[in-house]
């Protein structure tokens, strides 16, 4: 826009846009100024010269607003999407992002990757603008897409945010619409299924227990069932005892009877096993606090450490807990301490309830280096056996004492004979070397 230079109070106001459009060129600097026709009149004030004035003979607004201090009632639109961050549309009208795009040829060669917008489709994007009504998205598209800011919770979003939205309206209007909160929850629910075997846990609520058995478990706002067999390493003894609770499931199926994502909190807590049995065996002398899952004649089941199940067999059982074996009183849920007595495997642990004598006390005492000692191999592993010289006490041949591949040739429970090259007492270990 021109105006002509003026040291006098005065009112200014835009030209109509059905003028402006009626040039033959158009230019970023007349795109601006079109898109001040919702200003009011300028409050009075008082300037000298041609100091508000561009070499090229137009007015400078900004300029003027900053000197002067007075507000034209300009406003910026945030969701029309230009070629340039510092381009400023003040259009608020809906054609605004037609009218830019016309003004500068703006088309496909623009945006290289230009696709066809699919109603109901779930597309990646990032949050482009936010005001009172509208929060556009943009998704790599040629256009932005509108969230209705009055009918979804928009406040927690800001300006650059990653989201995922479905398109719900291609044709409204002059605009398409969509929904993040739609959008978000096909993203999770695809995520789920993608996941499939991938043992990848996520965070859910336990909502409720459903009358067929089983509980409607909340995974990002994604309604997920989890049979009832897979809530907990053994059976629950109180079904209701996790409802309200958060906890970490694995997707593993789809039930297309229920049209939902089946989920497993047991394949999560199997995968916690190993490093529990790691810290398990640095803490073999600790008094553990479990609960009973099961009884039989032979013994008592516990689980323990969140993940963990071990046995107590009758023999190591004390005379409380002997007694009520014996008159069937130990239910599922029943606390119960012990120690553990021997890791067999990460499945197989055996525990006890008697006070043993540890092994290790004097154990420097009774084997007098070099000792020759015959033991039994309890597990074979990349690097050396494990073999037990006497109850409790087990000592690691390392596969650099055994010939190269001789490692092959042994198995577990098989008998060997070795020599003890140094007992380490406090830190509870023993190093073995093979006797031919």
């Amino acid at each position: 826009m021109t105006s002509k230079k003026s040291s006098e109070t005065k009112k200014v106001a835009k030209p109509r846009l059905s003028e402006k459009l009626k040039e033959n060129s158009v230019e970023l600097k007349d795109l601006v100024e079109i898109k001040e026709r919702d200003f009011s009149y300028v409050q009075e004030t008082k300037f000298d010269g041609d100091e508000f004035y561009l070499p090229n003979g137009e007015f400078d607004w900004d300029g003027f607003e900053s000197a002067s201090n007075v507000r034209v009632g300009r406003k910026i639109n945030p969701h029309v999407k230009t070629l340039d961050k510092s381009d400023k549309v003040y259009c608020t009208a809906s054609y605004a992002q037609e009218l830019y795009d016309l003004m500068f040829n703006k088309s496909s060669k623009n945006f290289p990757n230009t696709f066809d917008v699919e109603m109901g489709k779930v597309y990646e994007g990032t949050v482009y603008g936010i005001d009172s009504v509208w929060m556009s998205v943009d998704i790599g598209y040629r256009e932005l897409v509108y969230v209705n800011s009055s009918k979804e919770n928009t406040k927690g979003y800001i300006i650059g945010d990653h989201v995922a939205v479905k398109i719900v309206k291609s044709k409204n209007r002059d605009f398409i619409t969509g929904s993040v909160e739609e959008g978000m929850q096909q993203a999770v629910f695809e995520e789920l299924m993608n996941n499939i075997d991938n043992n990848v846990a996520y965070p859910g609520l336990v909502k409720n227990m459903i009358p067929e058995g089983g509980y409607i478990v909340s995974v990002n706002d994604i309604d997920c069932f989890m049979p009832g067999s897979l809530a907990g390493m053994n059976k629950l003894h109180d079904f209701s005892s996790i409802v309200g609770q958060t906890i970490y499931v694995v997707p593993i199926s789809f039930s297309a009877e229920r049209g939902t994502v089946v989920v497993s909190h047991r394949a999560y807590l199997k995968a916690l096993v190993p490093n529990a049995i790691e810290d398990l065996r640095n803490a073999a002398d600790q008094v553990i606090t479990g609960f009973v899952t099961g009884s039989a004649k032979f013994g008592v089941f516990c689980e323990f450490n969140g993940c963990l199940t071990g046995m107590i067999h009758v023999n190591d059982l004390d005379e409380v807990y002997s007694l009520k074996l014996k008159k069937h009183e130990i239910n599922p849920g029943d606390e119960i301490t012990f120690k553990v007595k021997e890791i067999i495997s990460d499945t197989k642990i055996t525990l006890t309830q008697l006070v043993h004598q540890d092994p290790w006390n004097g154990i420097s005492d009774r084997y007098k280096l070099p000792a020759k000692v015959t033991g039994t191999i309890k597990s074979i592993k990349d690097y050396g056996m494990f073999v037990a010289i006497e109850e409790g006490v087990v000592g690691l041949l390392h596969i650099s004492e055994l010939p190269e591949g001789a490692i092959k040739n042994y198995s577990k429970g098989q008998e060997v004979t070795v020599e003890i090259s140094r007992i380490e007492e406090i830190t509870k270990k023993v190093f073995l070397k093979l006797i031919s």
